[in-house]
């Protein structure tokens, strides 16, 4: 008998008994659905962390200051530390060999205003190295250079998004804006950077679309000179060597703080190390969940063909009889099997790519169902039918024909 024909006797079978077979497939179904799921919530939560990780840098180091309790301060005040300021970024540039850029930044909010027009804006005041540390691109103008701070001019560069609300028809450059009293001159703007949106980030990313930056001098004058920075932006020779630099840097900050534990050092390479580890637990986790569905819906699926075959007796008699030898029964049997596991597998496909779209949509977690996803999981369902189709399959094929043909 031709595989066409096995095939299509196969499904006029199952069809003749479509609720019977519906439920015989649901396990599968729900199965190839889970793994479909698990796979694009994975893949796209990977695809997030890289995109995170790479507006960070592969090979940058954060320093953050920490905010402390009255207890914690009258201990840094007894222990001499000053908190993280600008003198600790030109120590770590000093010392460290390892280090090819230092930038600290300090960071407020304030009111920007241009003609009748204001907005709301996050104010990073720091040095000309940032941008080299950060990863950030200009569209127009230029960026803070050694003069500026120098001079201690008054410039600033706008974010996209408050060029956007102070400028919206007008080009920025060598306009005035008024920051909380101050005049700026804008000499540059920054590019359009959307941030990833995804529900648990590996690295809080600034959106520097609401950024206006100026020199970290201007800040300190107004201030009475206070050095204290909310932050230290360090970028590494080699990715290779981050954890020693940021070892060797924190190395650096205890001498210096005198082991005040008043700041934290982020690696954002080693957080997404840390969250691909997580990622292959979540991985395991649902993975174990999706075997347990196929396993269920394997043993219901050969339930339900030892069912069919104790039905089938007499026919299968009948063929042997008629000259059909053991291998063409173990085939009928067999390919009904796979029928319907692959019938299962596509159904379950179709649902959990909408169920990763609705996990998309609604809980707004990023899903990626990609290629290999549906490969992987079109191939667990052949193997679902191969493996627990065979015992029905042998079991049909090695009935005795006198006894089947007796069969009532």
């Amino acid at each position: 008998m031709l595989l066409w024909e096995v095939i299509r006797i196969g499904i006029r079978s199952l069809v003749s008994h479509k609720l019977r077979s519906l439920l015989s497939i649901l396990g599968v179904v729900f199965g190839v659905a889970a793994v479909i799921s698990m796979l694009s919530i994975g893949e796209g939560a990977r695809l997030e962390a890289l995109e995170q990780i790479r507006l960070m840098g592969t090979n940058n180091i954060i320093v953050r200051a920490l905010p402390l309790s009255r207890e914690k301060k009258l201990e840094a005040q007894q222990n001499l530390s000053m908190g993280l300021t600008a003198s600790d970024a030109q120590r770590i540039k000093d010392i460290s060999p390892l280090v090819d850029a230092v930038s600290p930044i300090r960071e407020s909010q304030a009111v920007a205003r241009f003609e009748d027009r204001e907005s709301n804006v996050h104010l990073v005041a720091t040095t000309p190295a940032y941008p080299s540390v950060a990863n950030l691109r200009l569209t127009e103008g230029r960026f803070l250079r050694e003069g500026d701070l120098e001079d201690r001019r008054k410039v600033c560069i706008l974010g996209w998004g408050k060029k956007e609300e102070l400028f919206p028809h007008d080009d920025p450059l060598g306009k005035v804006i008024n920051i909380e009293g101050q005049l700026y001159q804008v000499i540059g703007v920054l590019e359009n950077r959307d941030l990833p949106k995804g529900k648990n980030p590996v690295v809080q990313a600034r959106d520097i679309n609401n950024d206006i930056y100026i020199p970290l001098v201007a800040v300190f004058s107004s201030l009475s000179s206070e050095t204290g920075v909310n932050e230290i932006s360090i970028r590494v020779k080699d990715a290779s060597q981050v954890l020693m630099a940021a070892n060797m840097a924190k190395s650096i900050l205890d001498r210096i703080h005198n082991h005040v534990n008043d700041f934290e050092i982020i690696v954002p390479q080693e957080l997404l190390k840390q969250s691909q580890r997580t990622q292959r637990i979540f991985n395991v986790v649902m993975g174990s969940i999706a075997g347990i569905s196929l396993l269920v819906g394997g043993i219901g699926i050969m339930n339900i063909m030892l069912a069919i075959i104790t039905e089938r007796t007499k026919e299968i008699g009948t063929r042997r009889a008629l000259g059909a030898n053991k291998m063409d029964i173990l085939r009928q049997f067999l390919v009904e099997t796979l029928v319907l596991t692959v019938a299962g597998g596509v159904i379950g496909i179709l649902l959990g790519s909408a169920g990763a779209k609705i996990i998309n949509y609604y809980v707004e977690w990023r899903t990626v169902v990609s290629i290999n996803a549906i490969f992987v999981s079109f191939f667990v369902s052949v193997l679902v039918g191969v493996i627990f189709g065979m015992y029905p399959a042998y079991k049909a094929a090695n009935m005795n024909p006198i006894e089947a043909l007796r069969y009532e």
